[in-house]
């Protein structure tokens, strides 16, 4: 674990004790992201936005166009 991934770990228990010492930075959990990886955290960042009003009702169904395109029957 890097320098810097340590610090974080670290201030990550000391702010939340019943935090796991199995910790995993975000940076070496995205190490092994394939495509299917990123289309599932794009697919969930769309839904996240859809879900906060922060899409028009045209953009609201053009991602969700996009996201059957990309894995049908997943919405």
């Amino acid at each position: 674990m890097s320098h810097v991934n340590e610090q974080v770990a670290e201030q990550v228990t000391k702010q939340n004790p019943e935090v796991s010492q199995d910790f995993s930075p975000i940076f070496e959990e995205i190490q092994g992201m394939d495509q299917n990886g990123a289309v599932n955290v794009l697919i969930q960042a769309a839904g996240q936005a859809q879900a906060s009003g922060a899409l028009s009702v045209r953009d609201s169904v053009m991602v969700a166009q996009a996201i059957n395109l990309l894995q049908p029957g997943s919405i």
